[in-house]
């Protein structure tokens, strides 16, 4: 139990939890406590300007989308709700007539209150209502719906992915950091060992190394720093020859990690696993091993809570892996703190090591937990993570601190003993400084590199693709390739080459040349002259190497079908008439048919041949029109109902 709190007890036998939902003739609020007990908030709805039934079916919505089933675990987010609530009751004491029971909404306020907010905060404010009212059986079926269901207002996220070179930026510095904090922790554990094997000397008053050793056994045994009881400091002083090794925070440094480096290793495990900044905070210790730690593929499972996902969601595992082999020999370098970079597992088990200090003493069992060096009372024990420890983490490398709230002001959590005095101050003084360091930018940017939700529906996942502008520049790029393939492609199939009249008089005259212009040697070339390669609507160069059926083999296409889109297809001036048939008969079948029937079994082959025929005039498809035989509309009759098929 870390020191400041309290034993569990249980509570008396006549404890009843608060009432949440107060509605009676002079009162009605509803009473929102977190889940933690750390924080509560009483809010009240008389001062909604509605009626009696509106404010109270407001009341009742509120407490249900805020009570213990919800994902709303903090005040912080109850207040976003209550927001949208005033928002609309807003809107509904403007409304004339006055509107008296939920019953009484319709769709058309609903989608009018929602085109009041502005565009900006729109897609928000959709989400928040959707949140209050996803529950709600009071409104009727259209005024529901208009809440719940319908595009909602597309905008661009104000928090966008880091770009390349900002994020290796960020991320180099929590390398350094990293790397830091442990060979500083492995120093002073090597001097701990050496004064306990007694290799420092005796004790005078020039031996520095030798009182740096006594101060860190006593540290390591009693977890605190050698005091003295003074008049002056009656809780135990800190003697001046202590101070003069380096002070305080200096000694324990060289035992456990400080709290902006903790914020280091949080910020790392966030681009590892693609966590929250604050599940990663409250992850524990404890953890299993499938492995057995035996030497098979290393892997850790450790619990972590999400509370906004709901409590049927809220705990999850997540797994931590260490590279595989094969990976690993891949990536074998002269620099082994690669492989703990690219390690969630093994930036875990080294962040395990180096705060086991203060869990040993402090009796804590979270992964990330610190110490508070205070001048009198002894060390002070913390864990988790906080926004004060990541803006001053921030600002030691030059960079601007989270996002500040409309005073100025970093947005502060935890205890007092947490916050640095002057993380705002100096928060104010670096406004104009370069890279801003935010954890919901991280995550965007590990979240779209990976590809994959993580710890969050598919849905809320596309929601991030979506209000990102890296992500949406780069769908409209491969949209854009892929609308063009699939345009070559279409215009590769359906322009079909044809060998027009006045080119085959010039084929006659030179055949070898005329066969050299369609890419076709000479032999080829008079066979489709002469009709010998013909497929009913167009002429085959080559039908043993077909698309369909593979080379060597009899081509087994369909006539109608395939052969429109084979590449080896050919078109001469005798086959027009036949052409100019079967698209009449498919034009005619498309008012007999059931046109969904129609359009899956000849849409593709009549827009090909549609294609192919404006390639003449229209006094060569005339002329042709007038030449169709009876076989030939017998052979087509034979093509439609796919007699010819089947031979």
């Amino acid at each position: 139990m870390s020191r400041g709190g309290r034993k569990a007890s249980i509570p008396p036998g006549d404890w009843q939890p608060p009432e949440r939902l107060v509605i009676t003739e002079s009162e009605c609020s509803v009473f929102f406590v977190e889940e933690k007990g750390q924080r509560s908030k009483v809010y009240d709805c008389t001062k909604l300007q509605v009626r009696a039934g509106i404010r109270q079916w407001l009341a009742r919505s509120f407490a249900r989308a805020t009570g213990p089933t919800s994902g709303v675990k903090r005040v912080r987010a109850a207040e976003s709700l209550w927001g949208a609530v005033q928002i609309f009751a807003g809107y509904l004491a403007k409304v004339d007539p006055p509107v008296l029971q939920p019953a009484h909404v319709t769709a058309a306020q609903i989608k009018e209150s929602l085109l009041a907010v502005p565009l900006g905060s729109r897609k928000t404010h959709v989400d928040r209502m959707r949140a209050i009212f996803r529950a709600d059986k009071e409104l009727s079926t259209e005024a529901r719906s208009a809440i719940l269901y319908g595009r909602r207002p597309g905008y661009e996220s104000k928090v966008q992915p880091y770009s390349h070179d900002e994020y290796q930026e960020l991320m180099t510095a929590v390398r350094h950091d990293i790397r830091v904090a442990r060979d500083r922790i492995y120093e002073g554990r090597e001097l701990l060992s050496a004064y306990r094997r007694g290799e420092l000397g005796l004790p005078n008053r020039r031996n520095h190394i030798e009182k740096a050793g006594r101060v860190l056994d006593i540290l390591d045994r009693t977890g605190d720093l050698p005091r003295r009881v003074t008049p002056s400091a009656p809780q135990g002083g800190i003697p001046a020859w202590v101070w003069a090794l380096g002070g305080a925070h200096d000694l324990v440094s060289r035992l456990t990690l400080t709290r902006t480096e903790t914020a280091a290793f949080g910020l790392m495990l966030v681009d590892l696993t693609s966590e929250n900044f604050g599940t990663i905070g409250e992850w524990p210790a404890a953890h299993f091993r499938p492995d057995g730690d035996l030497g098979g593929p290393a892997l850790a499972l450790v619990d972590g809570v999400k509370p906004r996902r709901g409590p049927s969601l809220e705990f999850m595992v997540t797994p931590l892996e260490d590279l595989p082999p094969s990976l690993a020999d891949v990536l074998q370098t002269e620099d082994h703190d690669k492989h703990l970079f690219r390690s969630p597992l093994r930036v875990y088990q080294l962040l395990l090591e180096l705060t086991e200090f203060v869990r040993r003493h402090s009796g804590g069992t979270h992964a990330i937990c610190y110490p508070n060096v205070r001048a009198q009372g002894g060390l002070a024990w913390a864990h988790g993570t906080s926004r004060n420890n990541l803006a001053t983490w921030a600002l030691g490398h030059g960079f601007r601190p989270a996002k500040k709230d409309g005073n100025g002001q970093v947005p502060v959590s935890g205890s007092p003993d947490e916050v640095s005095r002057d993380v705002n101050e100096q928060a104010v003084a670096s406004a104009d400084m370069g890279l801003s360091v935010n954890v919901h930018r991280l995550r965007r940017t590990v979240l779209e590199r990976g590809g994959k939700p993580v710890a969050h529906t598919r849905e809320t996942f596309h929601n991030y693709l979506r209000t990102s502008r890296p992500a949406v520049e780069r769908g409209r790029v491969v949209m854009r390739e892929a609308l063009e393939m699939e345009v070559a492609k279409a215009r590769a199939v359906q322009e079909i080459p044809v060998l027009t009249d006045e080119f085959l008089a010039r084929a006659a005259e030179d055949p070898e040349r005329a066969a050299a212009d369609v890419g076709l040697d000479k032999e080829t070339f008079a066979r489709l002259i002469s009709g010998e390669q013909d497929a009913v609507l167009v002429g085959c160069t080559d039908p043993e190497n077909s698309p369909v059926t593979g080379p060597g083999k009899p081509c087994g296409a369909s006539f109608l079908d395939e052969c429109l889109r084979c590449e080896n297809a050919r078109a001469l001036p005798r086959q027009l008439p036949v052409q100019i048939e079967t698209h009449r008969r498919l034009k005619h079948l498309q008012q007999d048919l059931d046109p969904r029937l129609w359009s899956h079994r000849h849409a593709e082959s009549f827009a090909r041949l549609s294609n192919l025929l404006g390639q003449y005039t229209v006094a060569e498809r005339a002329n042709a029109r007038e030449r169709v035989t009876t076989a030939e509309r017998s052979l087509v009759d034979d093509l439609i109902n796919g007699r010819l098929d089947l031979r």
